[in-house]
C-alpha cells in the first residue's frame, strides 16, 4: 500500500546536519562505485583482466551447458533486463513522479537513467571490447556490439537504485520497503549473472555496468536530493 505523496503530507524537513550527512554519504559511495567503473575500464582497455575474464567465462559456459533448463531460465530473465526495457521503465517512473507533482524525483529518475546509458555508450565506443567468442558447440546465445560495459547490468542497477531511493519511501511500513528492496537487489543480481552465463559478456563487463549504474545514480541523488519532494 502506498502512502500519500510526500508533498501532500505534513512536511517535516530533516535537520540541516542530517541533510548534509546524507548528501555526503551519497557522494562518497557514489564516487567510490563510479571509481570502480573507471578502474575496470582502464584494466579492460589495457587487457589486464583478459585471462581471468576468459577463465571465469569458460567455467560459467560449462555450467550452463549441463542443463538446458538453466539456459532457458537465464535467457528469459535476461530479456527482462534488456536496455530498451529498463530505459523505458526508468522514463515511465520519471513521468509517474512528474504526474504526482514530485518534480525533483522525476528529474532525478530521468537524469539517472539517461545519464547512465549515455556514459555506457561512450565507454563502449572508447574501450571497444569484443564479445566473448565461442565455437558452435559452446555457443548459447549471441549478441552484437561492444561488450564493455554491460547495458543490462547498467540499466537494471540504475533503475533499482532510483526506485530504492525515490519510490520505496512511499511504501507504508518498513517490512514492505525491505521486501521491495530485496526483490530489486535480486533482480539486478540475476540479470547481471545471466549475461556471462549466456556467454555474451565477460564478468568485468557486468561488474562495470553495475558499478556505473549505482555510482552515477547515487551522485545524481546527492545533487538533486529527491527526498525533498
Amino acid at each position: 500500500m502506498l502512502t500519500e505523496p510526500r508533498h501532500a503530507a505534513t512536511h517535516h524537513r530533516a535537520p540541516v546536519f542530517d541533510d548534509r550527512a546524507r548528501v555526503s554519504a551519497l557522494r562518497r559511495w557514489g564516487a567510490a562505485s563510479f571509481g570502480v567503473f573507471v578502474l575496470l575500464a582502464v584494466l579492460v582497455a589495457a587487457k589486464a583482466s583478459q585471462g581471468t575474464d576468459q577463465s571465469v567465462d569458460n567455467s560459467l559456459n560449462r555450467f550452463a551447458l549441463r542443463d538446458t533448463g538453466v539456459t532457458d531460465f537465464f535467457k528469459a530473465v535476461s530479456n527482462a533486463g534488456a536496455p530498451t526495457v529498463t530505459l523505458g521503465l526508468g522514463l515511465l517512473v520519471a513521468v509517474g513522479f512528474f504526474l504526482l507533482r514530485m518534480r525533483t524525483s522525476a528529474y532525478f529518475a530521468a537524469a539517472s537513467v539517461i545519464g547512465a546509458y549515455g556514459i555506457a555508450y561512450i565507454a563502449k565506443k572508447g574501450v571497444d571490447r569484443h564479445r566473448p567468442a565461442w565455437d558452435a558447440a559452446h555457443t548459447i546465445s549471441t549478441e552484437s556490439g561492444a561488450s564493455f560495459p554491460s547495458g543490462h547490468a547498467t540499466g537494471t542497477s540504475t533503475l533499482a537504485t532510483v526506485l530504492i531511493l525515490a519510490a520505496l519511501p512511499l511504501l507504508a511500513g518498513i517490512a514492505a520497503r525491505r521486501a521491495a528492496a530485496t526483490v530489486l537487489v535480486l533482480y539486478v543480481i540475476v540479470i547481471a549473472a545471466s549475461r556471462p552465463i549466456l556467454g555474451v559478456h565477460f564478468p568485468t563487463d557486468v561488474l562495470a555496468g553495475a558499478a556505473l549504474g549505482i555510482g552515477w545514480t547515487l551522485l545524481c541523488a546527492s545533487v538533486l536530493k529527491p527526498w525533498h519532494d
